[in-house]
């Protein structure tokens, strides 16, 4: 074996250490997982036809009270403050 052989380590060799995932992931990968288990075998057509079933809400209900309490909140505030505060 010479020198230059040696040194010389392959790809195969060389281990990676795998990065930490966050639990944001594992959850996002599982998910991903289970929908490409139920997709195995089905045809476009069926995967399109469930895909449009489902509905899912662009904001979250959280941010829907908030935005309705800071429209409608102000609006009641301000006609509470006209009524009483003349």
């Amino acid at each position: 074996m010479s020198i230059w052989e040696s040194e010389y380590i392959s790809n195969s060799e060389v281990t990676h250490p795998e990065a930490a995932q966050t639990l944001e992931q594992r959850k996002r990968n599982a998910k991903f997982v289970k929908e490409q288990d139920a997709r195995r075998g089905k045809s476009e057509t069926d995967i399109k036809k469930r895909s449009k079933e489902q509905f899912k809400s662009p904001i979250s209900p959280f941010w829907l009270i908030i935005l309705g309490f800071v429209v409608f909140g102000g609006l009641i505030f301000e006609l509470i403050s006209r009524i009483f505060f003349r």
